[in-house]
């Protein structure tokens, strides 16, 4: 029944999805409105030595923040409901929600200035200094079948940090800041929300000028979001709180193994602008950003349905069939790059991106991201029962390298989505034989790290945001970072054998 099943949603070829990067601002309304706009998403077993039986969830909002956009710098929206969702068992709706309100609040309002001012010397060493002049708090409440709809009251008055001002105004920033900002939760997890680096890779201007990369290789390219911030919402929780058994899975094979991930954010209905230029919200919430796997709305969804694309349900993603049976990314490369590529329908990229990818010859049978009710769904597939692979160890790649705890298998900060994508839709993986050669397998866009430095080795994992009064070292070559991590040889025939 089970392979029946997916035979059938193979041969539909509802969801092909070629990736390319992550989404910032990528529909005409959420390009509007960046403090809602989510940027990436991440899912992953955590990797930090003793805590592998926790999962790490991130979700990033607030694209391109120049790091010197003083004096009111970048926080989270207080107008915003911003959450994290979990589905586990395939149907496309959240089984377990988190959400998280943020709340401004301000020392002195007689300032000229904003987050900092001198209130004492101008300094904040800490979270609870008074220099920190308008600072944030914010509450994590989960939902899920046993709280009700108003969900359960996890964490409250907890503070995010200021932004990373400069050597002088926030001196020692991770240590005095960033580091004491993360927070510990009742069930063993963490919680830290706040800004951080753009860790996320590409060269952007290449790619969307109709694929005018500097190169299609491992290095040459330019990091256009090197220098650049992003505010992050992290949450670490137990395996056993997400899973449909609320236990840990027993193998990668088991029925509850399987996790899907996305974050949305939402504003409320009706808004009204008073005489006084102050706001008032109400009415229900209204989702107007959603991101699962990245660069979806950007590169498949067409420019009339992008914004009603933002506002769906995973549930609701059959209705955008028609304009993705047949992808227009491979087509593109075709032209440009000269190269032979799979013809539609691409049922690679839906078992792919799509379903997720049942036990099968390829990946051997130790391995499956499948979750699905036989309709497609767009969100980060996790499977919580295949082991960490170390820091040390991390191949950028994930599957297509041999590191099966890689994407598409969730979504590591580490791993190159950009690279990953570019070869999948150009059928350079072992699902399509025929195409499986140079230079459709070898394809990239010249970035294959983030040239500021490695991640953090703990949570948030995310590294300390540029600070304000550096300049951004952006637009300039890197080279193809395989000093950075281990980054083996890629056999095409056995890159995806688990059984070895």
């Amino acid at each position: 029944m089970i392979r029946s099943l997916i035979l059938r949603i193979m041969s539909l070829a509802l969801f092909a999805t070629p990736l390319l990067a992550a989404s910032h601002s990528e529909a005409p309304l959420i390009s509007m409105d960046r403090f809602a706009d989510n940027t990436d998403t991440y899912a992953f077993r955590s990797i930090e030595p003793g805590r592998e039986g926790f999962i790490t969830l991130i979700a990033n909002y607030i694209p391109f923040q120049e790091p010197s956009g003083a004096p009111q710098y970048f926080r989270f929206d207080d107008t915003v409901l911003y959450e994290i969702k979990i589905d586990n068992t395939g149907d496309g709706v959240e089984d377990v929600t988190y959400q998280f309100r943020f709340k401004t609040n301000t020392v002195r309002k007689s300032t000229v200035l904003g987050m900092s001012t001198l209130n004492e010397d101008a300094v904040i060493s800490n979270l609870d200094d008074p220099d920190y002049n308008q600072f944030q708090t914010y509450t994590v409440r989960r939902i899920d079948r046993y709280t009700g709809k108003r969900g359960k009251l996890i964490a409250k008055g907890l503070k995010t940090p200021p932004s990373n001002i400069g050597s002088r105004t926030t001196p020692n920033y991770e240590n005095n800041l960033g580091r004491p900002a993360v927070y510990n939760l009742q069930n063993g997890g963490k919680v830290f929300a706040g800004q951080r680096d753009e860790y996320f890779f590409i060269d952007l201007g290449g790619a969307f000028d109709t694929l005018n990369l500097r190169s299609i290789s491992n290095s040459g390219g330019i990091d256009t979001t090197q220098g650049f911030n992003v505010s992050s919402i992290a949450l670490e929780v137990p395996i056993e709180k997400v899973t449909k058994s609320r236990k840990i899975p027993a193998k990668p094979t088991s029925k509850d193994a399987v996790i899907g991930v996305w974050a949305t954010a939402s504003r409320r209905s009706v808004r009204v602008l008073r005489s006084n230029n102050k706001r008032f919200e109400f009415g229900a919430w209204k989702q107007i950003s959603r991101l699962g796997n990245p660069l979806v709305n950007e590169l498949v969804v067409p420019l009339g349905l992008k914004d009603t694309y933002n506002g769906l349900s995973p549930k609701n993603d059959s209705l955008f069939a028609s304009a993705v049976v047949d992808p227009e990314l491979p087509k593109l490369m075709k032209t440009v790059f000269g190269i032979e590529v799979p013809p539609a329908p691409r049922n690679d990229l839906v078992s792919i991106f799509a379903t997720g990818i049942p036990v099968n010859d390829v990946t051997g049978p130790n391995y499956t991201t499948f979750l699905s009710d036989g309709k497609p769904h767009d969100f980060l597939r996790l499977n919580v029962a295949i082991p960490i692979t170390p820091f040390d160890n991390i191949n950028r790649l994930g599957l297509l390298g041999g590191d099966v705890a890689g994407f598409p298998n969730g979504r590591r900060v580490h791993d190159d989505v950009v690279d990953i994508a570019l070869r999948a839709a150009a059928g350079g993986t072992p699902f399509t034989p025929d195409t499986n050669v140079a230079p459709n397998n070898t394809l990239g866009d010249g970035v294959s790290r983030n040239p500021e430095g490695p991640l953090m080795r703990r949570f948030p994992y995310l590294r300390e945001p540029n600070a304000g009064n550096q300049p951004r070292t952006s637009n300039q070559t890197t080279d193809d970072g395989t000093t950075a991590m281990r980054v083996p040889t890629v056999n095409k025939n056995k890159a995806f054998n688990l059984e070895k």
